[in-house]
């Protein structure tokens, strides 16, 4: 372990989807994180409530031991009926960012729109214009089917929202798929009901915007009020909402001085991204919006990972690419 490396920083490991095989969700296996919450406590890391870290930047204080803060993206069902129960049995505090327009059934996301298409399309070829360019794609089993899923989202990562949808809406016609209203189980949102029972456990709740756009790529009237709006509804729901941030996609292009103009107006004390690295109190703290570009680790399936981040050797790999 490295923990002295660490005294002015936190590990905030990023989840996203846990296997549900009854509902035919893939994702983090819950055995395995169970074997990691377990490895946590018994070295007995600080597992801090999301919050908490933040306000423990903001104020100077630091921790005894490395602190590990745990975040989960989007709000899907299987947080609630897979996530918060494992985290619940090891009182181990998790803050999920819900995105409300997706809880109040408004919508299902776009990556999960095309991955319906590509698993439900009986053509083995599809070809396509989106953005000015020509794409073709050609599958013989799942793994390049799987490459094509693939590249036709990060092409959709790179659209205006108005051509994201209509990319969406292309390739289904295209592939002779018809996409339903409303999600399939396997997509499905939790409910309001859902978040204040995982409110009962260990869980708290961030707002993730309405719609789920890359802020950087909508007006300056729709990222306001993605921002705005998510939080209010988020504050009209649930009992103690979360006042950090989390960007959609997160990367460092995707959001920008505008949304952190108005994340500090809107009285958020923080915000997470997608970026990779340790959450470093002491850049908190030397400027203001850096509080807003707090790094998160993508959580590794395995407890043996886990343990390495979070006890100082991301930071060692920092140090040594540094000096060299």
């Amino acid at each position: 372990m490295f923990w002295p490396l660490l005294r002015s920083r936190a590990s905030i490991f990023m989840l996203h989807r846990f296997r549900a095989p009854e509902i035919g969700v893939e994702g983090h296996d819950p055995q395995i994180l169970r074997a990691a919450l377990e490895a946590l406590r018994r070295e007995r890391f600080e597992i801090v409530p999301l919050r908490t870290l933040f306000e423990d930047f903001a104020a100077g204080r630091n921790h005894a031991r490395p602190a590990v803060a745990f975040t989960i993206d989007d709000g899907y069902l299987d947080h609630a009926t897979v996530a918060a129960p494992v985290f619940a049995e090891f009182d181990c505090p998790v803050t999920t960012f819900v995105t409300t327009g997706f809880l109040d059934s408004k919508l299902w996301f776009w990556w999960d729109r095309i991955e319906y298409v590509f698993a439900n399309t009986r053509l083995v070829s599809i070809g396509i214009s989106v953005g000015g360019r020509n794409l073709h794609y050609a599958w013989r089993n799942p793994p390049e089917r799987r490459a094509a899923l693939s590249d036709f989202i990060s092409v959709c990562k790179a659209l205006r929202e108005d051509q994201k949808g209509e990319a969406v809406d292309a390739l289904a016609h295209s592939a002779e798929v018809d996409i339903p209203s409303n999600p399939p189980l396997c997509y499905a949102p939790m409910t309001w009901a859902d978040l204040r029972r995982c409110e009962s456990m260990t869980m708290t709740f961030g707002a993730h915007t309405v719609t789920h756009p890359i802020l950087s790529r909508s007006s300056d009237a729709q990222s306001r009020r993605e921002i705005a709006e998510s939080w209010n509804r988020l504050s009209a729901e649930a009992a103690s909402p979360v006042p950090v941030w989390c960007y959609p996609n997160g990367q460092s292009g995707d959001f920008g001085d505008r949304e952190i103009r108005s994340l500090t107006e809107l009285g958020f004390i923080g915000a997470v991204t997608g970026l990779t690295g340790y959450a470093d109190a002491r850049a908190v703290r030397s400027a203001e919006s850096e509080r807003f570009r707090v790094p998160r680790f993508a959580y590794p399936d395995s407890p043996e990972e886990v343990l390495l981040v979070a006890g100082g050797v991301e930071r060692v790999k920092q140090i040594v690419r540094r000096e060299s």
